[in-house]
């Protein structure tokens, strides 16, 4: 099998395959667990567009403003996937959240 791409980490050699590099890539109409436990409470910085997944090319599913309180679940991407106390869910960068978001991987 023919690679693609040969990367050295931690002294060992890892092998990267197209499909593996397709695996990796960010899904759209994708959610996550609620992998971070603290309470609502953080804000978005501005008004937002919640996404369908973590990239700015997913659609958008829905609208938030400042007045959210929010939690957040995880992050990927630079995008942290949360819930507003509206019970909207959905993706927003992570410039757009007080604080960066979360740092709780997803």
């Amino acid at each position: 099998m023919p690679l693609a791409a040969v990367a050295i980490a931690a002294g060992t050699l890892a092998a990267t395959t197209p499909a593996a590099v397709a695996a990796e890539a960010v899904a759209c109409g994708v959610s996550a667990l609620d992998r971070d436990r603290r309470q609502n409470g953080q804000y978005f910085t501005q008004d937002v567009y919640l996404r369908t997944g973590p990239a700015w090319s997913c659609g958008i599913t829905g609208s938030a403003t400042t007045a959210n309180y929010v939690d957040y679940h995880c992050t990927t991407a630079g995008f942290t996937y949360l819930r507003t106390a509206s019970t909207k869910l959905g993706w927003v960068h992570n410039s757009y959240l007080v604080g960066g978001g979360t740092n709780v991987r997803c």
